[in-house]
């Protein structure tokens, strides 16, 4: 492919196993109104079907900058892999298993222009499910005890045009001008998989910066099951952990709440049968809470921590769709529990 400039935005995303996915990601790709304009760094975290296939057969009509590992490096690392080998002035992190509109980038740098005035901002667009256009991320909310989520989740995209600040950018909806990114460090590799974005996130609320979400343009994401698997409710809740140590002051008040809600989770985890998982999960923090006071502690001397007060307290009644708890008949009164108890911080 003869690229006739040196490309102004970056599309990064690692791959592992990502077969059923990548011909639609990348015939999305190449039909960008800017091409001419844009490179594509994917960061195979070493598949073992198609995906490296597939990736090269496309490299006559995009320029793609394929990165191969050795091992699977997680979500974070390899974004920040993918970061240091860019040359565009913008990049945008996102997923494997996105489909991307042909004017996505055009109308992402006109609202880039309009709205960022003395200080640099995070746009994150919207995201819906292929299909029934339901919004998979339209801004999200940070709760004190550390994990984050979308309220409007399964919602239909308004069709007005809107912007709107918001304490969450999604991963797979992620863009920044490059340098302020490798600036700050990049992703923390601590987060293999999930809550890379929202530790981000506060980081960038911590320097008193602002994150946009906008449903025009918007993107894509395939369909494909996002079962609640042991891998996933792992690295989930030990890296909301990580999250609120890193970056939430006011342990010591929120104490008491952090007790009821493990009771609560660990209520849920039966439910869901996860019990054996979550005790494993407590066991190793136990064990490493050296490291937990370590991480707190650096963290506070590089800068102020977030106050707790800036951000949600309540339960959200989606969350219930997003744990998958719809069987659950008492949950939705669990959740009014838990609610009455929090509104006391």
């Amino acid at each position: 492919m003869n690229v006739h400039r040196e490309p102004i935005i970056s599309i990064i995303f690692p791959s592992f196993n990502g077969e059923k996915f990548l011909h639609k990601n990348l015939e999305s790709i190449k039909t960008l109104n800017n091409l001419n304009e844009i490179e594509l760094i994917i960061i195979d975290n070493n598949s073992n079907d198609s995906s490296i296939q597939i990736i090269e057969s496309y490299k006559n009509c995009i320029n793609i900058k394929l990165l191969k590992q050795k091992k699977n490096l997680g979500f974070a690392k390899a974004c920040n892999i993918g970061a240091l080998h860019a040359k565009g002035k913008f990049i945008f992190i996102t997923n494997q298993d996105v489909i991307l509109l042909p004017d996505f980038f055009l109308k992402l740098l006109t609202f880039y222009k309009i709205h960022k005035k003395n200080k640099e901002i995070i746009i994150s667009p919207a995201i819906i499910f292929e299909g029934d256009g339901r919004i998979y991320y339209y801004g999200a909310k940070i709760h004190i005890l550390g994990f984050s989520y979308t309220p409007k989740v399964y919602q239909k995209l308004p069709e007005k045009k809107e912007a709107y600040r918001t304490q969450r950018f999604s991963g797979c909806s992620f863009f920044i001008k490059k340098k302020i990114f490798l600036d700050m460090g990049g992703f923390d590799p601590l987060f293999f998989m999930y809550y890379e974005d929202t530790d981000f996130s506060l980081r960038w609320l911590r320097h008193g910066l602002e994150i946009y979400t906008t449903n025009d343009p918007y993107l894509i994401h395939l369909r494909h099951d996002l079962a609640l698997n042991d891998l996933r409710y792992y690295f989930l809740e030990l890296n909301k952990y990580i999250v609120f140590c890193k970056n939430i002051n006011g342990f010591k008040k929120l104490r008491p709440f952090f007790i009821i809600i493990e009771i609560a989770l660990s209520i849920q985890s039966i439910i869901l049968k996860k019990f054996k998982l979550r005790i494993r999960l407590y066991r190793e923090i136990l064990f490493n809470i050296k490291f937990f006071k370590t991480l707190r502690s650096n963290s506070k001397k590089k800068m102020k921590l977030i106050s707790y007060r800036s951000l949600s307290k309540t339960l959200d009644p989606v969350l219930i769709k997003i744990a998958d708890l719809q069987s659950g008949k008492h949950f939705d009164i669990f959740l009014a529990i838990l609610n009455s108890i929090l509104k006391l911080i």
